[in-house]
């Protein structure tokens, strides 16, 4: 054996060495790796950390500082508004998103602009990711969307019923169709029904842009005419609620959704008449318009 070879032997000792090493580590890394992968966050825990604040949620949708107003001018005469919130579990994973809606831009002089019953306003959300229940800042920012649809009347937003429950329904194919719960009042009569909103991970896990939520329509359920009806001097008093009923029929990812009645409504002059089976409208999704309309 030459020096030379009698020199190298303690080096490759030690490289020998070196590989089984690394080969142990590797072998073990995948068990080292799911100890510490971070555990599933359960509905408890999720369901004690407080949402993203709204100031938050606007500043993520329009960029402007609104200074800690739930209302306020964003660009051009445009007025945003925060409208509702909701946190919801989607495939393991928590979500909350803030909507809000916006008036369109003024470029007149006041009093230029005509607001009708037909003058809707612009949805729009930002949607955060719970990742960590325990951290100072357990939301993480998601994504938003300048425009989900357009509602309610008079250059303003659906107001929302604050006194029920929005509801939930999950489709075959993992959307989630929600329904909150909402209130007008108009001439005398205060009316309830739902604003339905679609959320679609399929469209996060795409990573594109648009269309994660979209607003598919609006349903009436229930009128109240006591504040005008005067004890029944004026007309008929009637009031009337309506329960929201999902279901699949096989044909369609999106179900149908019915309205079940209950109350009083008016028939004819000074007469009134229970709603009942007669009364009950289904409502399917039209993918053309992508609206729910009256089956």
């Amino acid at each position: 054996m030459t020096p030379s070879s009698k020199a190298n032997l303690p080096v490759r000792s030690i490289l020998a060495s070196l590989l089984a090493a690394a080969s142990v580590a590797l072998a073990a890394s995948p068990a080292v790796a799911a100890s510490d992968a971070p555990a599933p966050i359960s509905q408890a825990a999720a369901a004690r950390v407080a949402p993203p604040d709204v100031p938050s949620m606007l500043y993520a949708i329009y960029d402007v500082d609104g200074k800690g107003e739930t209302t306020y001018e964003v660009a051009n005469g445009s007025v945003a508004t925060y409208w509702f919130g909701h946190a919801f579990e989607s495939e393991g994973t928590h979500y909350y998103t803030g909507f809000a809606w916006d008036t369109a831009d003024r470029y007149g002089k006041p009093g230029e602009d005509d607001v009708g019953p037909g003058t809707r306003v612009n949805l729009t959300e930002a949607t955060f990711v719970l990742t960590d229940p325990a951290s100072e800042r357990p939301w993480k920012f998601r994504g938003m969307e300048p425009t989900i649809g357009e509602f309610g009347a008079y250059e303003r937003g659906e107001d929302v019923d604050t006194r029920r429950k929005p509801l939930e329904f999950r489709t075959p194919a993992g959307k989630l169709l929600l329904a909150v719960p909402t209130t007008n009042f108009d001439n005398g009569i205060t009316s309830t029904g739902y604003a339905l909103l679609v959320f679609n991970p399929e469209r996060i896990k795409e990573e594109v842009d648009g269309h994660v939520w979209t607003y598919v329509g609006s349903l009436l359920t229930g009128e109240d005419n006591s504040a005008a009806c005067a004890d029944g001097d004026v007309m008929p008093c009637t009031s009337s609620k309506g329960e929201l009923v999902f279901s699949n029929d096989g044909k369609q990812d999106m179900p149908t959704v019915t309205v079940k009645p209950s109350g009083t409504t008016i028939s004819g002059p000074n007469k009134t008449r229970q709603l009942g089976a007669a009364d009950i409208t289904a409502y399917v999704f039209d993918p053309a318009s992508k609206a729910y309309v009256a089956k």
